[in-house]
């Protein structure tokens, strides 16, 4: 019985130390298990923690290629502004470059037509004596370009009434009748006296017109060959005043002057057709003719002078008696 109760404690001893030795592989296995998940979960942690890392990394990588990128793109569009401008600036520079030549250009075309003009058009003479007073500066002349057409030729007094020793002012027009009668008498009579030996071109003739208008004078004036009042000048009044000056009545009327502007006939209308050979012409009187041989003509001019002056002075005295008595 001893025995049997010593194996029963031993076996209990056993049974508990075996108990207990199951007990702590447990506790181990356990702490093992929990450790390998700790690490387990550790590793994931990392793991995570890593791919976190690197995702970051990542993302701040990216924002600084990102950032990169659009610094460079930002480079880029400065450079290509900066090119842009630059190109813009060079277009405008060379545009105002063109545009200052250009004017630089104009202006010397300019001057050169200025200079072109002052060359060829030199300032009018100042002219003097008994014609400009009568008929002004300028004088027509008319030269036929074709069958058709006829051009206008402007020219001094004084210079195309030089060396003329018989001035005839004509007064005639288009619509009247025994003018254009006249007109083709006249003509030839005109170009009958310029031919005679030893005084060619010793005769001219200004047509003051009583036409009513320009282009009638214009028209008109292709039948003569002489020279004219300018249209503007004979239609008005000065046109007028001669008329009045030499007697005029009707038309056509014809007066002869001499170089220094006195007159020789009011009534050369009447004497061309009775002398058409033209022997007594310019049909002055006898004292006339004796004055002119004597007298020379500096003279003559000197003396008219002092006459129209005093002519001129008696005008103006009878004027201021006439509006005292009147008033």
């Amino acid at each position: 019985m001893k025995r049997i109760k010593l194996n029963l404690v031993l076996l209990f001893i056993v049974l508990s130390s075996a108990l207990q030795i199951l007990t702590v592989q447990g506790q181990d296995q356990g702490a093992d298990v929990a450790t390998a998940e700790k690490d387990e979960s550790g590793s994931e942690e990392s793991v995570v923690t890593s791919d976190a890392v690197e995702e970051e990394q990542q993302e701040t990588k990216t924002g600084e290629d990102a950032e990169l990128d659009s610094d460079d793109e930002k480079s880029e569009d400065n450079l290509s502004s900066d090119i842009n401008d630059s190109a813009e600036q060079k277009e405008e520079e060379g545009e105002a470059k063109v545009a200052e030549t250009e004017t630089e250009q104009q202006k010397t075309s300019e001057n050169a037509n200025e200079a072109a003009t002052e060359e060829t058009s030199p300032e009018p003479p100042k002219q003097s004596g008994p014609f400009i007073d009568l008929l002004g500066d300028t004088l027509l002349s008319l030269q036929m370009v074709d069958e058709t057409h006829a051009q206008l030729n402007a020219h001094y007094t004084n210079e195309v009434l030089h060396g003329k020793k018989i001035i005839g002012l004509y007064f005639s027009a288009d619509w009247c009748g025994p003018c254009k009668q006249f007109t083709p008498e006249l003509v030839s009579f005109y170009n009958k006296i310029n031919s005679r030996k030893g005084k060619q071109n010793t005769f001219e003739i200004v047509w003051v017109s009583r036409c009513r208008d320009v282009k009638s004078f214009g028209q008109y004036f292709t039948h003569m060959n002489w020279l004219a009042l300018p249209p503007e000048e004979a239609l008005g009044a000065r046109g007028q005043e001669l008329f009045t000056k030499y007697k005029g009545k009707g038309i056509p009327h014809l007066v002869l002057l001499d170089e220094l502007g006195s007159v020789i006939t009011l009534d050369a209308r009447s004497k061309i057709p009775q002398d058409k050979a033209g022997i007594g012409f310019p049909w002055r009187n006898p004292f006339t003719t004796l004055y002119i041989t004597l007298v020379p003509k500096s003279l003559r001019f000197v003396i008219k002078s002092h006459v129209h002056t005093i002519k001129e002075k008696i005008k103006e005295s009878t004027s201021g008696i006439l509006a005292k008595v009147t008033k």
